[in-house]
């Protein structure tokens, strides 16, 4: 596999970032197969996927196939498949994987490129010999409707780890996607690269979506912040317990992040992080946020707050600000606390804590 591989990519969970990913890869003309949910897959056959960006004009994209199900792929078009993306949310991470069993043949390699910890165990526990790789992604993108990608950062790329997978074929994907016109980087660990990138998604993210307050002012309240910043560093002693170091991501420097957020006295970052974080989602709504208000009763927050809590809790790292965003978050998401409960009283939040 190369830039110009002659063999195609298929996409499972072809939302935002999938379809984004789909539409860059076409550009490093690699055949692309996006399978997702029916409405926007039927709105992508019929009129062909729309990549807006803010500093360019929008481009339609009809050199792609769209569908719901391996079962829609015909043998030659799964033959034709090179390479399977996982791009759904960490919770159906295993559905996915275990779906490729029956129609891609085990020598395809599998990409997990997702948000949070722990979508690469499940990935593994379901796919046998495959070869698999791991993946994260620092762009942001939203779809304003059915069909269409709009990709909102200026910044950022992909990082590219080998897992079960050979280091040069790490290489080679790697490879892909510089040639799609992304910023690509190649990490030698998975879990120094997966961690890193929970690092970035931990901040402005949970907090915000409990209290239905925007990141900007979460970090403009100074109780809050505190909840923040505490929440951070016990992730970096989780780390830390692990022997893992952070590491720089396309766009963002995560250890100099990790080193700021550490040892700087917290009525510093109080000033510096409003900005800063506002500023890294390009004013999109932080996706804990958006999907407690979708109604989603399942919560990634398992899977970033969550892991350092899990983690934690194995190697004896005190984690009571993650423990208590978690247990709030998710006990929110499953709808025994009201969505409004903090609404009124954000700092109620804090009242275990003290």
């Amino acid at each position: 596999m190369v830039s110009d591989l002659p063999r195609g990519v298929a996409i499972v969970g072809a939302g935002a970032i999938g379809s984004l990913v789909g539409a860059r890869l076409l550009s490093a003309r690699a055949p692309v197969t996006l399978i997702g949910r029916a409405e926007p897959m039927r709105a992508i056959r019929e009129h062909g996927l729309i990549l807006e960006r803010h500093w360019r004009r929008p481009v339609i994209l009809h050199d792609l196939e769209a569908v719901t199900a391996w079962e829609e792929l015909s043998p030659a078009e799964v033959a034709n498949i090179g390479l399977v993306i996982i791009t759904t949310k960490v919770h159906d991470t295993a559905e996915a994987a275990a779906g490729l069993r029956g129609h891609v043949p085990p020598e395809v390699p599998l990409l997990v490129l997702q948000n949070g910890v722990g979508g690469v165990d499940l990935a593994r526990a379901e796919v046998g010999a495959r070869p698999l790789l791991a993946g994260v992604i620092t762009l942001v993108a939203v779809q304003p409707q059915p069909g269409v990608v709009r990709s909102l950062s200026r910044r950022g790329g992909v990082a590219i780890a080998p897992v079960t997978a050979p280091p040069e074929l790490a290489a080679q994907v790697t490879s892909l996607f510089a040639a799609a016109g992304l910023p690509a980087r190649l990490c030698a660990d998975y879990r120094a690269m997966t961690w890193s990138k929970l690092l970035l998604n931990m901040l402005g993210n949970a907090v915000p979506a409990i209290t239905n307050l925007p990141s900007r002012e979460v970090f403009n309240d100074l109780a809050l912040c505190r909840l923040e910043i505490a929440a951070f560093r016990e992730a970096l002693a989780v780390l830390r317990a692990q022997a893992i170091r952070p590491v720089d991501l396309p766009g963002y420097p995560v250890p100099l992040l990790a080193q700021a957020i550490e040892r700087l006295p917290v009525p510093i970052l109080h000033r510096l992080l409003p900005r800063l974080v506002a500023g890294s989602r390009a004013g999109k709504q932080p996706s804990l946020q958006m999907d407690l208000q979708r109604g989603r009763t399942r919560s990634e927050v398992s899977y970033l707050n969550g892991a350092v809590v899990e983690r934690g809790l194995e190697l004896g790292v005190p984690v009571p600000a993650n423990a208590l965003i978690c247990r709030t978050l998710t006990a929110m998401a499953g709808g025994s606390i009201p969505l409004d409960a903090y609404a009124a009283n954000p700092h109620s939040l804090l009242a275990p804590l003290r």
